[in-house]
C-alpha cells in the first residue's frame, strides 16, 4: 500500500483540511500504536507499513512501551489537532483500518498480544 492512500482517505474527513494536517495525523496515530507495543512487537509490525511510517520514525526514541486505554489514545489525538473526542475516535478508526490493510491480519493478531486490551480491540473492530 502507497503512502499517498493513508493521506487521501484521513484527508476526506471533513474536520481534517489538508495533506499537511493529514500526514501530521497519520504519523501521531500509528505512532502511538507503535509506542503501546514491546519494541520486538514495533518493529516487526512497521515493517508493513509504507514509507515513512518506519519503527525508527515513528517511536525509536521511546525506551518503553506507553501503557494508554483508548480512551487516552483518543483523548490525546484530539488534543493534538484540535478535534473533538468523536471526531478523534472516527479519525483512529480510519487510519486503524489502513494499518490493518496495508500489514495484514497474521501481523495485527500478533501485534495485538502487546498492546493495551482495548486499543487492540478498536485496532480489531477497525
Amino acid at each position: 500500500m502507497e503512502y499517498a492512500k493513508f493521506i487521501d482517505e484521513v484527508g476526506k474527513l471533513d474536520f481534517i483540511g489538508d495533506e499537511g494536517r493529514a500526514d501530521a495525523l497519520v504519523k501521531a496515530v500509528i505512532g502511538i500504536l507503535a509506542s503501546s507495543m514491546d519494541e520486538g512487537t514495533a518493529r516487526k509490525f512497521t515493517e508493513g507499513l509504507p514509507e515513512p511510517l518506519t519503527f525508527d520514525r515513528l517511536r525509536s526514541h521511546q525506551a518503553r512501551p506507553v501503557e494508554m486505554t483508548i480512551e487516552e489514545f483518543f483523548s490525546e489525538i484530539g488534543a493534538q489537532f484540535r478535534i473533538t473526542p468523536d471526531q478523534a475516535k472516527t479519525a483512529v478508526d480510519v487510519v486503524f483500518r489502513l494499518v490493518k490493510e496495508a500489514v495484514g491480519a497474521h501481523a495485527v493478531s500478533e501485534a495485538e498480544y502487546s498492546m493495551p486490551p482495548d486499543v487492540a480491540e478498536e485496532l480489531e473492530a477497525a
